[in-house]
């Protein structure tokens, strides 16, 4: 039995985290139930002076296991002077085991913290009621499942007290760090079963790794009538941060903190939402600060302020709208005559929806009047009277459907211009309607001028664009466009002015003739007249060899100003045939030109690799060649292991001569194959191995 003088009210205490404990239950049960492996969760924090650790383990069985038998902190010194040491320094920082201490060593840190105070309830107390109920779920749970609440507000109360987690043996700060060193802890657990599975905790550190404390971010506010919501971004910075103070000020100075017990994130958001009673009409200042789990506070957040307001708690409602005589309507609204005394004026709001947005049409209405003409309504308006309040924010009616007789055509549509594209398609745009009440368009088209154009589609397109197709295949050299506009009683405008578009030329171009096919040096030259057809855009060039019975494709020349071309891909002594054929805009290509020869100049050039050697080193294996190409185009390796297959190993620069493989393992036999390609692309080679 835990005598209550430890702490004041502990079961009080307690209940306040009610609501954390139970979602912490809640996910926890089950899942801690059977555990064959104890596994140890190991975190940081790097100070000035030296490096704090909390750790905790996977399970309430762990847990209760390792509070019976505690921890040792082992340091191996990795680094130092950012060089690392071959052999690393061990040393036992606990020579004792870390465990929590005896019930009435808590007497004195239980009685200055109030965290300490509930992992002593959590450790020694005989009942650990924490539902603050007498029924249901909560008692349910707190009843079966007593070990893993003990567990869940032990390292909840550790997380928000690093005094309180050193104390029970579930923390540690090593003040014998020096700067320029750096450590890998581990945290063991004392075994009693020689069998037992062990995750043990570890962590990489050092003083270099010191960091300032960021600012809490997204702090943002909502504030209301006689009362503000405030919210920040809790995962934003969980990594530093696991709980939050808020402080208010009302003059921007002086903060007072408005939560003794840090705040913390207890849904599924990933946002803290916070509510505070204030009042009307006076300016409050809000900013919060983040705790770490070692009990650090940092830097205050960005300041946000604002208001509450008193809201108005009448509502107007449309009871009639009626059309007048000179084309508009009276809309009339109830609302309470006491509510006037709180009211600056009422508006009316048009919308092209039942969700807005709205503008205001009539403005300034006064708050005793109940009847107002809007002279010019749209065809269509969903209407609303806003209720705008001396002090807070406006109260509105719900919003009413007004729909106009309506018999006027749109305006007739302006600026239609087009093509037709190589392939058939026509793009249609013009300048977009300004009427309110618009629809859409529709498309007519005709095939010769003069005759009466048909609609091309049946329902109205909603943007001021269109692509439709012609045939061009027929005779007709142009084709004729027109638009009118609908609005939404479908009234239609009168056409627009006709656009007339001419189809792209169908007629191929007169073939090229071949005047000149000459090998030269680097290349054969090739040079050809055509007839002076201002649609040509580019030439086709096809090759074959003379001994066959056919040419094909080499190369297209995208400039019909251009009538040369110097073929380099020519192999040495090959006899060449030749053919070039132009094409014009309309993306038609001529018959073939005439046939003409050429033999490719021979430079009896004999490429070979003189030498291929490969030579085994500490490094790896050294790869060195030589070879009589005077301008090889690439120079690539392959490589294969023992009894596999070549593979592509590296691509090399044309100036290379070695190359070294520092990934060759010892005791294993490589092949190497070295291909070298003249500028041509003819390839030689050679091949090596290498044990």
């Amino acid at each position: 039995m835990v005598s209550v003088i430890i702490y004041n009210n502990p079961i009080q205490m307690i209940k306040q985290f009610k609501i954390v404990l139970l979602l912490l239950v809640t996910f926890t049960t089950g899942a801690y139930a059977q555990h064959d492996t104890l596994k140890i969760y190991l975190r940081s924090n790097v100070t000035k002076n030296g490096i704090q650790l909390r750790w905790t383990v996977n399970s309430p069985g762990a847990w209760y296991y390792t509070n019976k038998n505690g921890f040792i902190i082992q340091r191996y010194t990795l680094v130092r002077d950012s060089i690392v040491l071959d052999t690393p320094q061990v040393k036992i920082l606990t020579p004792v085991p870390l465990k929590p201490p005896a019930l009435d060593d808590w007497q004195t840190i239980a009685t200055n913290d109030n965290y300490a105070a509930i992992i002593a309830q959590a450790l020694y107390g005989a009942d650990f009621e924490v539902s603050g109920g007498t029924k249901g779920v909560g008692e349910m749970i707190a009843l079966s499942q007593e070990q893993e609440q003990r567990y869940a507000m032990a390292m909840y109360a550790a997380d928000l007290s690093f005094p309180a987690a050193l104390f029970a043996g579930w923390g540690y700060e090593d003040q014998t760090v020096v700067k320029g060193e750096r450590y890998l802890y581990r945290v063991v657990p004392v075994l009693d079963n020689a069998t037992k599975a062990v995750e043990e905790g570890a962590i990489y550190a050092g003083l270099d790794d010191y960091r300032e404390l960021p600012r809490p971010l997204e702090l943002d506010a909502l504030f209301g009538n006689s009362s503000v919501l405030i919210t920040w971004n809790f995962n934003l910075l969980l990594n530093y941060y696991n709980s939050y103070f808020l402080e208010r000020s009302e003059d921007g100075n002086l903060f007072k903190r408005l939560n003794a017990n840090p705040l913390t994130n207890v849904t599924e958001s990933d946002r803290i939402f916070y509510t505070d009673s204030i009042r009307n009409n006076q300016m409050y200042y809000y900013r919060v600060i983040g705790l770490t789990p070692f009990g650090l506070q940092g830097p205050v957040s960005d300041t946000i302020q604002g208001m509450g307001k008193d809201q108005l708690i009448y509502i107007p409602n449309i009871t009639r709208i009626l059309p007048d005589a000179k084309g508009g309507v009276e809309v009339s609204w109830e609302f309470e005559e006491a509510g006037n005394d709180f009211l600056q004026s009422f508006e009316l709001q048009r919308g092209d929806t039942d969700k807005g947005p709205f503008a205001t049409v009539v403005s300034d209405i006064t708050p005793g009047q109940r009847t107002i003409s809007y002279p010019n309504p749209l065809p269509e308006n969903y209407l609303r009277i806003a209720a705008i309040a001396k002090e807070g924010e406006p109260a509105y009616s719900f919003t009413r459907l007004l729909q106009m007789p309506d018999s006027i055509p749109p305006a007739i549509p302006r600026g239609l211009e087009g093509r037709v594209d190589s392939l058939g398609y026509v793009h249609l745009k013009w300048m977009a309607n300004t009427d309110a009440d618009l629809l859409g368009y529709r498309v007519f088209k005709g095939q010769t001028e003069g005759e009466e154009l048909v609609p091309v589609n049946d329902i109205a397109i909603r943007t001021p664009e269109f692509t439709d197709s012609v045939s061009l295949q027929n005779l007709n050299a142009k084709v004729y466009y027109a638009v009118t506009a609908l609005d939404k009683r479908y009234n239609q405008s009168s056409l627009s002015e006709t656009l007339a578009l001419v189809k792209p030329v169908k007629i191929p171009p007169a073939s090229p003739l071949l005047s000149e096919c000459k090998a030269e040096d680097n290349g054969i030259r090739l040079d050809w007249v055509t007839g002076k057809d201002e649609t040509l855009v580019s030439y086709i060039i096809y090759r074959g060899e003379k001994t066959m019975d056919e040419t094909r494709y080499l190369h297209t020349l995208r400039n019909a100003s251009v009538t040369t071309y110097l073929d380099t891909t020519v192999l040495e002594g090959v006899d060449y045939r030749y053919q070039v054929t132009a094409v014009n805009q309309g993306n038609i290509e001529s018959q073939r030109s005439p046939v003409a020869y050429a033999k490719a100049k021979d430079k009896k050039q004999n490429a070979q690799i003189k030498k291929f050697s490969g030579k085994r080193t500490d490094k790896g294996i050294e790869l060195s060649w030589q070879h009589t190409m005077t301008e090889p185009k690439s120079i690539t390796v392959y490589r294969k292991e023992s009894e596999g297959a070549f593979y592509l190993w590296k691509e090399l620069s044309i100036w290379e001569n070695s190359v070294w493989d520092d990934s060759a393992l010892r005791n294993t036999l490589y092949e190497y194959l070295l291909v070298i390609k003249d500028r041509n692309g003819r390839p030689v080679n050679s091949q090596i191995k290498v044990e």
